[in-house]
């Protein structure tokens, strides 16, 4: 007899201290009440907690299909202030943002869900889900047939229970994340705007990619260091070839007829850039004003630098680290801020449009070049994105020549070679009998 998939309910700590009050007031006002559709529906707002945001953003509609009455059982809870509901519905763009009040806000609770009937009525309606947003997808095949094969370790319990001890958000984040994948909870989908492959594993804390499988495989990731400065190069270099990828003819027609000069302090960005150094320079012209990141705080400042307005920044500390930058690569600056403008508009006019420039290009080298090529030339390896870098399967034993393809084609479009960092992700397998095969193959160090 095959053995019955198991199917995890995510409640708050405080919310099941409290649950049997909870259901007493719940109950009487809802026909046919069934406890494990009450925390179906908690576990929803759980289970979709972003991870760089603390409400969960879900459609009515959703929770209906996942929960006969769900409307029902989330206006209740609402009433009664465990979960609280803000932001405003756009019809095709936006919805309610759900997240706990803050009194019940505590580490969530995995529980074993036993009722099939409504195991039964979350698998019929993932199926449909699926199937609805498969024309959204189109041509990306491949890559979904291996994510629907995407399970979790069940050690990542100890990993997080020894790292996030203090940090309930976060911990809250990652339990969800793997949640979904435990639950088969798989999804994808094309953003519109920037041409980004969102699925689990991009929403996904990377402390948790070493527990990932697929097919059973442990995965290997290999990412393009630096990405976002990596791409910006070829806006210094050749910025028209990349003009077809905008979505507004006076922006296309600024790339195409933008003039640079390869500057001293041009070829200087490019350099660093290229060998995978930008940040750990910034980091010494930053302290040298006393100012002391961390490589994780200088990439923020970069980011910032790269994408916010061109106004001077309110804050202080990024006012000085913007002005440090113009003063390190006064070419450069010029010219990105060209890129940015200050038009008033959709994000295709406005300041925006620079970081959803970089963000087409990244999706179109990853998605459209890079993947397809890995499929046709390595069949049965397993690949799929996480934006800017590839997860890999260890034991197929091509790593290295999906390292080779992704510098190939990036190397060829941009015109400088990637510094790919093949990030050693092997919890789990250390008892595995291939695994000085991998080390061998990889040729890694292993964290």
């Amino acid at each position: 007899m095959k053995n019955e998939k198991q199917y995890y309910q995510l409640v708050p700590e405080k919310v099941c201290q409290c649950f049997t009050t909870i259901e007493d007031l719940i109950q009487p006002e809802i026909k046919g009440y069934s406890s494990d559709n009450l925390k179906e529906v908690i576990s929803i707002v759980a289970c979709h907690t972003r991870k760089n945001e603390a409400s969960s953003q879900l459609q009515m509609t959703y929770i209906k299909k996942l929960v006969a009455q769900g409307d029902k059982y989330l206006k209740a809870l609402i009433d009664l202030n465990i979960i609280q509901r803000s932001g405003n519905v756009i019809v095709g763009k936006t919805s309610y943002q759900y997240n706990f009040a803050p009194e019940y806000r505590s580490r969530y609770i995995s529980l074993p869900l036993n009722n099939a009937k409504l195991k039964r009525r979350i698998e019929l309606t993932q199926t449909k889900i699926k199937k609805g947003v498969s024309k959204s997808i189109r041509g990306h095949s491949e890559q979904v047939k291996y994510l629907r094969c995407l399970t979790v370790e069940p050690r990542y319990n100890a990993f997080i229970e020894a790292n996030y001890k203090i940090e309930t958000d976060q911990y809250n984040s990652i339990v969800a994340s793997a949640t979904r994948i435990l639950n088969g909870d798989i999804f994808y989908s094309i953003d519109r705007t920037s041409g980004r492959f969102h699925s689990n594993v991009t929403n996904l804390a990377k402390g948790l990619r070493p527990f990932l499988r697929i097919n059973n495989e442990p995965l290997v990731n290999l990412d393009i260091k630096n990405s976002q400065p990596y791409l910006s190069t070829i806006l210094l270099t050749n910025p028209g070839k990349v003009s077809w990828m905008t979505q507004n003819p006076a922006y296309a027609m600024l790339l195409q007829s933008l003039k640079v000069s390869l500057n001293q302090d041009v070829k200087k960005y490019i350099f660093l850039v290229i060998n995978g150094r930008i940040y750990e320079y910034l980091m010494d012209e930053f302290a040298k004003e006393g100012m002391k990141f961390n490589r994780d705080e200088t990439k923020q400042q970069m980011l910032r630098i790269l994408f916010a307005r061109n106004r001077s920044p309110k804050d202080e500390r990024n006012r000085l680290a913007r002005q440090i930058f113009k003063n390190c690569f006064p070419t450069v600056h010029r010219i990105f801020s060209k890129i940015r403008g200050s038009e008033k508009g959709d994000s295709f006019q406005n300041f925006k449009r620079f970081a959803i420039l970089l963000q087409r290009i990244e999706s179109y080298l990853m998605l459209d070049v890079i993947l397809k090529r890995i499929y046709k030339e390595l069949p049965g390896t397993i690949a799929v994105t996480v934006h800017d870098s590839i997860m890999t399967g260890v034991l197929t034993n091509n790593v290295e020549a999906v390292r080779k393809i992704m510098i190939e084609e990036l190397t060829y479009f941009v015109g400088f070679a990637p510094n790919i960092k093949i990030e050693g992700i092997i919890e789990g397998i250390k008892e595995h009998t291939i695994y000085n095969q991998y080390v061998a193959i990889t040729s890694v160090i292993i964290n």
